[in-house]
């Protein structure tokens, strides 16, 4: 999608394009004596390129002088050179810098969703999905998407973008969602999340790495019932007639088996039609059949299996 080539992997040129620097007011020759002091140490700092001093004195000039008479060009200075900030804090991947100045555009802009899907997006694509991934920003990555996530279900599009598409931006940013509830412990909301943003955008490249993730949530669930039926006494297990406390831990394997059974086929049939890389389709495959014969221990040839599959859209072998 495009429009994760120009927020992510360009940075935020377009949004600083938004912006323009003005020209430095003809009444700076004239310096005023009441705010004369304050301005000449922003312009100063501004022309000799020290941004962050710069900033420092422009945030002092406008919280004495708010109504002054460079308060108009130090406001828009101050736009394009935190937007400029950004766009180096992106470019570079440093997300703490990234997150910093985030704020301090949205703490005078709120509804500025180029910015919150910016922020979200990359704490996502350098932290969230990073080989390992990494939490430590995860909560402000959740925050940016919820508040982004509100904007545009009323309304709001991305600036900028000549095609926004509404249904694959609120797909991302419910897929941050979903990562944040999977580490906070929350697997049942997780997997919601996840299923909603593949319904939201069932044809864009997020849906491998959702059905991964409702996998993985899917696969330790199914792990920690089984161990709780393995528990019980084997002569339990193996009765002819099943207590009470059996017959619902195997009960509740079964459930949790077949929903692992239909994410892992899904994401085969998936897998094979999108042309993903087959180390990682065969290796759930190999899940998926490793479950379905403990499920459905009577069906040695797997026929049932393969019509799963069928169904899922796997041609016939």
């Amino acid at each position: 999608m495009n429009l994760r080539i120009s927020l992510a992997l360009a940075g935020l040129a377009l949004l600083a394009a938004l912006f323009f620097l003005p020209a430095t007011p003809a009444a700076a020759q004239e310096v005023a004596q009441d705010d004369g002091a304050l301005y000449i140490a922003f312009l100063g700092a501004s022309q000799a390129g020290d941004t962050p001093r710069a900033l420092t004195a422009a945030k002092a000039y406008l919280e004495t002088y708010p109504s002054g008479q460079y308060a108009d060009f130090i406001r828009k200075w101050q736009d394009t050179a935190r937007m400029t900030l950004l766009d180096n804090a992106i470019k570079e991947k440093r997300t703490a810098d990234t997150i910093a100045v985030g704020r301090e555009i949205l703490a005078a802009d709120p509804e500025n969703l180029n910015v919150l899907y910016a922020l979200a997006f990359n704490i996502r694509r350098n932290e969230l999905v990073a080989a390992p991934p990494v939490y430590q920003n995860a909560a402000a990555a959740v925050e940016f998407a919820k508040r982004g996530i509100s904007l545009v279900e009323s309304g709001k599009t991305l600036t900028g973008v000549q095609a926004f598409d509404k249904s694959a931006t609120l797909a991302w940013m419910t897929q941050i969602l979903a990562m944040g509830e999977g580490k906070n412990g929350s697997a049942a909301e997780a997997i919601r999340l996840y299923e909603k943003s593949i319904a939201l955008a069932p044809g864009d490249p997020l849906v491998a790495r959702n059905m991964l993730g409702v996998l993985s949530l899917r696969q330790g669930r199914y792990a920690e019932l089984a161990k709780a039926y393995n528990a019980l006494p084997e002569a339990d297990r193996a009765a002819a007639e099943p207590n009470a406390e059996v017959k619902a831990a195997k009960d509740a394997l079964n459930v949790e088996a077949d929903a692992l059974i239909d994410v892992a086929a899904g994401f085969v049939a998936h897998g094979r039609t999108k042309g993903l890389p087959s180390l990682t389709v065969d290796r759930v495959n190999q899940l998926l059949e490793t479950v379905y014969k403990g499920r459905f221990p009577q069906d040695s040839t797997l026929e049932g299996l393969r019509k799963i599959l069928a169904d899922k859209g796997v041609p016939a072998a």
